[in-house]
């Protein structure tokens, strides 16, 4: 894959894990469209990532390089206007990369989600990029001449049913299965469908109560920038799935061959979850609706 020649469109640009691989996307001199739902954070990405280049490369650029090289698109993956938005711009640009990475957590108990909060969980994170990787590949995807490239941004937790994450996993499990069935489908065209599965990563889609459960259990907890540049070199290699992370590539493998070991495994840490998930439904329940709490991320 060339990096420098691509045009890549990124969705939830902004995010942690998103906004420092759009970052590393950049320095190897990959056009981007940005994408989000607000402006004014994605102008400010966009004027990051030309300070950003200017500094890595040790040049000085022009004022106008930005908006040139780094585009932004204000617009809600979730709605049908804001999906024709993206592929209307995407395609103006001849963008031939999709990054699916916008992305929103529930750490819950199941008996506490609420159907809305269920049903934001399931479209960002599954619905949302399905629809848009139909609309980015187009109707005779499959004899196109143009090759284009889609990357799935899943989780672990794509792969390991985790206590308190039940839609987020079933979001994820989903993402993962569609992926590996449109790689099977698409094997003999030119296109390329990823999967990349990071663990635990220190951005702000986890709540506190969550960041609280990954230290006393003693979660591995990598920076955005470790993983994208994971993701980077995925992108460069073309390798179909990635899972970040030793041991969670070990447990992703066990959970597929032997998951009863996981059970046990994650049996034993039944208590101390349940504790951490008890402690963000309080705070929920005291501060704001849960459907909110899980919005305030996706920006």
């Amino acid at each position: 894959m060339n990096i420098e020649q691509s045009m890549v469109v990124i969705t939830g640009a902004t995010g942690g894990i998103a906004a420092a691989v759009a970052k590393q996307l950049a320095v190897k001199g990959a056009k981007l469209l940005l994408v989000a739902r607000n402006s004014a954070n994605l102008k400010a990405l966009q004027q990051q990532l030309n300070l950003f280049v200017d500094t890595e490369n040790h040049v000085t650029t022009g004022a106008a390089s930005s908006g040139e090289r780094y585009h932004y698109l204000s617009a809600d993956i979730t709605t049908e206007q804001g999906k024709a938005d993206i592929i209307t711009k995407a395609e103006s640009l001849q963008a031939n990369m999709l990054i699916n990475a916008a992305g929103v957590s529930d750490f819950s108990y199941f008996s506490n989600i609420t159907e809305q909060a269920l049903q934001q969980t399931i479209n960002i994170n599954l619905t949302a990029p399905i629809a848009l990787t139909q609309l980015f590949l187009g109707q005779d995807h499959e004899h196109a001449e143009q090759a284009k490239y889609v990357v799935n941004i899943g989780s672990a937790l794509g792969s390991i049913g985790f206590a308190c994450y039940s839609s987020y996993c079933a979001a994820k499990f989903g993402l993962r299965g569609f992926t590996e069935s449109l790689q099977r489908e698409l094997a003999h065209s030119k296109h390329k469908i990823l999967y990349f599965a990071p663990r635990a990563t220190a951005t702000d889609i986890n709540s506190d109560a969550a960041n609280e459960m990954n230290a006393a259990l003693g979660n591995n907890v990598d920076t955005p920038d470790e993983v994208a540049k994971i993701l980077i070199k995925q992108i460069i290699s073309e390798q179909p799935r990635v899972t970040v992370g030793w041991p969670e590539k070990l447990f992703v493998r066990l959970n597929g061959l032997l998951p009863e070991l996981v059970d046990k495994a994650l049996g034993s840490k039944l208590e101390k979850i349940k504790y951490f998930a008890r402690t963000r439904e309080s705070v929920n329940k005291s501060v704001q609706p849960k459907a909110q709490a899980i919005a305030q991320h996706y920006d």
